[in-house]
């Protein structure tokens, strides 16, 4: 006879309902020995067995032990925990049924397994708590379940956490598209790259809305193409979008599309990715190509003005020695006046402190000022005060009207004149450069030179002024006006 059955007989027979047969103390006995739930009864205190299933002995190693009389202390030892002493305990004195779920216990050497416990409490037929009945559900396997799901979830957190900060550190801006349902998420960092608010509806076509109108059409392809699986999915571009206040800003894009397979054929599920505003580094790139180019016509103008200082020297010199002086003099000149423009070409900081307009225009003509005729160049200037900054983008244009008149204008022959005069205006400088007495103009150039380009950038970028040229038979004139406030940077 089984452990079990002693105490099964003296069960009450269960009778079923709908007339099926009676259920005798055997047949319970048979199913609560075999059923895949550990179940124990116990009574009195300290507590004793008065039945343990075939489940429960063999977690303990004892498969065909019987632990009827046997106190719960001795049979589970540590694995009786004050937790399940105090379950008991409350069960069997408050007459309410108790449970907890996933309860730890360690029934084999550095093996921990998991239980949901219930403790019900046992009545005899005058109602008194005699004992209380155990069922304990191995639930290990769920647990594990569970605990590599938690992990899982916070590995996930952890990645999304990490993937944020990074994101906000680039400054990068977040954006998901949901295909099925058309839904749009762009993060707070993008709206505020394209300057919406929070509370703005987003859709497909406010996002074209955005885009400058020269892109517009290639982007809106580039981004359906991607609806072809046989594109790859990947997206890659940078464009420029017009923001509310008028600015237009540099956008870099990077994006993959998700897709999924319905009968078969995949179909587009999601497209997401990320954007940053490179307005900064587009325009260092074209400040850097701006720069390789002006190095290049710097370079070459000063050779070509070091040829026509010779050339000049040469003939109006008497002697090897007097050649030599004069154009050691103005070669030194020549210096003087490059380090002036300098800090523009270089990108250095600007010259310490405030200098005239008069002084930078006798700087930048120096080496032009003496050719052996008393007033080759005539400067007249008021005192106009000019800013470290300013004096930098208008030593520049200075620069390259002298070089170009020592190229091709009145200071490329030994008769040639030039007339420098500037005078306050207002709230504004105006410079007259006139040239006289050279080579006969026919017209205006047809094509402008770099330098005259960046010099007219100069003016209207850097100065907030204006520059005309009127290309007169006599020689070229050109009308300067810049702003004091802007000239006093």
């Amino acid at each position: 006879m089984s452990p079990a059955r002693p105490w099964a007989f003296g069960l009450d027979e269960i009778r079923l309902r709908d007339g099926i047969e009676d259920l005798g103390p055997e047949a319970l006995a048979e199913i609560l020995e075999n059923v895949p739930v550990a179940v124990v009864v116990t009574y009195g205190y300290p507590p004793r067995f008065a039945f343990a299933n075939k489940l429960f002995r063999s977690s303990f190693g004892a498969p065909d032990a019987d632990f009827t009389g046997r106190t719960t202390f001795e049979v589970m030892g540590e694995v009786y925990t004050p937790v399940l002493q105090d379950l008991r305990h409350r069960a069997f004195t408050t007459g309410e049924p108790q449970e907890l779920r996933e309860v730890p216990l360690t029934l084999a050497p550095e093996q921990v397994s998991y239980w949901d416990v219930k403790i019900l409490p046992i009545r005899n037929t005058s109602h008194q708590i005699k004992g209380v009945l155990a069922l304990a559900a191995n639930v290990t396997e769920r647990a594990k379940a569970r605990d590599a799901a938690d992990r899982q979830a916070h590995e996930v957190d952890l990645f999304h956490e990490r993937l944020t900060l990074a994101v906000e550190a680039a400054e990068m801006g977040m954006w998901d598209w949901t295909a099925a349902s058309g839904t749009i998420y762009w993060s707070d960092r993008y709206r505020q790259i394209f300057g919406i608010s929070p509370d703005t509806p987003l859709t497909h076509e406010l996002w074209l809305s955005f885009i400058h109108p020269d892109d517009r059409e290639w982007v809106r392809k580039k981004v359906d193409a991607l609806n072809d699986p046989a594109s790859g999915g990947r997206l890659q571009m940078d464009y420029r979008i017009i923001h509310p206040d008028g600015d237009i800003r540099w956008i870099s894009c990077r994006g993959r599309m998700l897709y999924t397979s319905e009968s078969g054929t995949p179909k587009p599920l999601r497209l997401l990715g990320t954007m940053l505003d490179v307005t900064e580094r587009r325009k260092n790139e074209e400040a850097r190509q701006l720069l390789a180019k002006e190095l290049d016509h710097r370079v070459k103008n000063l050779f070509a003005m070091a040829n026509a200082m010779v050339t000049m020297t040469a003939r109006t010199a008497t002697s090897t020695k007097d050649m030599a002086d004069a154009l050691h003099g103005r070669l030194n000149a020549l210096a003087k006046a490059h380090e002036l423009i300098r800090p523009a070409v270089a990108e250095d900081s600007p010259v310490e402190g405030e200098t005239t307009v008069a002084e930078i225009v006798r700087t930048i003509l120096a080496p032009h000022r003496d050719f052996g005729l008393p007033a080759r160049v005539l400067i007249e200037c008021a005192p106009i005060s000019v800013g470290a900054k300013a004096a930098t983008s208008l030593t520049l244009v200075l620069h390259e009207l002298t070089t170009n008149a020592s190229k091709y204008g009145s200071l490329s022959v030994a008769h040639g004149h030039l007339t420098i005069t500037c005078w306050q205006d207002g709230e504004m400088m105006s410079l007259v450069w006139q040239e006289t007495d050279g080579p006969p103009i026919q017209s205006e150039p047809a094509a402008k030179g770099f330098g005259s380009q960046l010099a007219r950038k100069s003016v209207t970028d850097q100065l907030g002024g204006t520059l005309q040229c009127d290309w007169r038979a006599e020689g070229l004139r050109v009308d300067l006006q810049i702003p004091l406030s802007q000239l006093s940077r």
